[in-house]
C-alpha cells in the first residue's frame, strides 16, 4: 500500500461540477463526495473494509504481539463480511436493545445534572471532559454493565487507522489488549462477552464523544453573537466524528464513469467538509446497507438530548480553545473544548 499524503484533504478543492468519483494522486487513492454514490458502494459486495486482522498478523514479524487485537478483530462488525460479519451485528443489536430504555434513562438523568452544574456565569468548561465523556462514560456503563475502562490518553480505538507509526501502534495495541483483559475479568457483570463489549467500546465510543463534540463546536462557532437558549440546534447532527469511511475493491468493477481495479482504495466522505449543514450528505454518516451504524439511535438521542439542555441556558458563551487529537487520520475527535460563559 502507498503512503499518502496523510493530512491532504480534497473537499476544499471541489466545486459544483466536480464528479462524484475522483482518482485523487495525492490520497493514492479514489475519493466519493456524494452520497448516492457512497451509498451504492456500501451497499455493494464489490467492495470490502480492510483486513484488520490480517494487517495486525503482518505485525507478529515485527514482534509485537497483536494476538488479544485479532481476537477483539473477531467480534468487530466493520472486520468481518459474510456470516460472521451478519452474527456480530445480530449479537451487538440484540445487547443495544436490551438495554436502550434504561440506558436513556440513566443519562438522561446524568446529563440534567452535569450541564446546569458546570454551564453557569462566570465558568470556563471543557465540554469535552467534564461534559460529553462523562455522559458518553455513563452510556457505555449501563450498556456494558461495567465502568469504562480508561484510555489513558491513547485511544485503542485507532487499531483502524492503517497510516500511524510503529510506535504508535504498538502503544495502541497494548491499549486493546488491556482493554479486553478488563472487560474478560469483568465477564460476570458483562452484559455481553468480553470480545463484543471491546468492540462496541472501542469502536462506538470515539464515534459518539467525536461526533457530539465536532457537532456543538460546529453549532456554537456559528451562533456566537446568541446565547445557548437562542440557538436553533438541528435535530439531527450536523457533524460526524468519522468524516470518512474507506473500503477496497473487491473485484474489477464500474462505479459511474470510473473503472476500479481489484485492491484499490475508495475514500468515502461523510462529511462533506463545507461550513454549512448539508443534509443530503448527512443522510450517510451512520453508514448504509450491511455496515451501518448500529448505533444511530443512540448517538442521535445522546445529540438531541444534549442541546435540549444547552437550549435552557440564558448564558452567552466565548469559545476559548478547541484541540483535535493528533495524529489520528480516522476520527475527528477534540481532545478539549474549552469554552467560558457570562450573562
Amino acid at each position: 500500500m502507498a503512503l499518502p499524503r496523510l493530512g491532504y484533504d480534497p473537499r476544499g478543492r471541489r466545486h459544483a461540477g466536480s464528479p462524484p468519483i475522483e482518482w485523487i494522486p495525492d490520497l493514492d487513492c479514489w475519493c466519493v463526495f456524494e452520497a448516492g454514490t457512497t451509498t451504492a458502494i456500501l451497499k455493494s459486495t464489490d467492495f470490502a473494509a480492510a483486513d484488520f486482522a490480517e494487517w495486525h498478523r503482518t505485525l507478529a514479524e515485527m514482534g509485537i504481539d497483536c494476538s488479544a487485537v485479532i481476537e477483539i478483530l473477531d467480534h468487530v462488525a466493520i472486520a468481518n463480511e459474510g456470516p460472521r460479519h451478519a452474527e456480530i451485528r445480530k449479537v451487538m443489536a440484540r445487547c443495544i436493545a436490551a438495554q436502550s430504555g434504561s440506558t436513556k434513562d440513566m443519562v438522561n438523568e446524568k446529563i440534567n445534572d452535569l450541564v446546569p452544574a458546570r454551564c453557569r456565569d462566570g465558568q470556563r468548561v471543557d465540554l469535552v471532559r467534564e461534559i460529553i465523556r462523562p455522559a458518553c462514560d455513563a452510556l457505555f456503563e449501563h450498556l456494558l454493565g461495567v465502568p469504562v475502562p480508561a484510555d489513558e490518553g491513547i485511544s485503542a480505538s485507532q487499531i483502524f487507522d492503517l497510516y500511524l507509526s510503529l510506535n504508535r501502534r504498538k502503544k495502541i495495541v497494548s491499549q486493546a489488549a488491556a482493554m479486553f483483559e478488563t472487560y474478560t475479568e469483568a465477564q460476570d457483570r458483562l452484559n455481553t462477552a468480553p470480545g463484543y463489549a471491546t468492540s462496541l467500546r472501542m469502536l462506538g465510543y470515539d464515534s459518539i464523544v467525536g461526533s457530539l463534540s465536532v457537532s456543538i463546536l460546529h453549532v456554537l462557532e456559528g451562533a456566537s453573537a446568541k446565547r445557548l437558549c437562542e440557538i436553533a440546534y438541528p435535530a439531527k447532527l450536523p457533524r460526524t466524528g468519522v468524516p470518512y469511511i474507506e473500503r477496497f475493491a473487491a473485484a474489477d468493477c464500474q462505479v459511474g464513469n470510473a473503472t476500479i481495479k481489484q485492491g484499490d482504495r475508495v475514500r468515502l466522505y461523510l462529511d462533506s467538509g463545507s461550513q454549512g449543514t448539508n443534509a443530503r450528505n448527512g443522510a450517510c454518516y451512520f453508514g448504509r446497507g450491511r455496515h451501518s451504524c448500529l448505533g444511530e439511535d443512540l448517538s442521535s438521542w445522546l445529540w438531541q438530548t444534549l442541546t435540549a439542555k444547552f437550549a435552557q441556558l440564558p448564558l452567552c458563551f466565548t469559545i476559548e480553545s478547541a484541540v483535535r487529537r493528533k495524529p489520528d487520520w480516522v476520527f475527528a475527535y477534540y481532545s478539549n473544548i474549552v469554552v467560558g460563559f457570562h450573562v
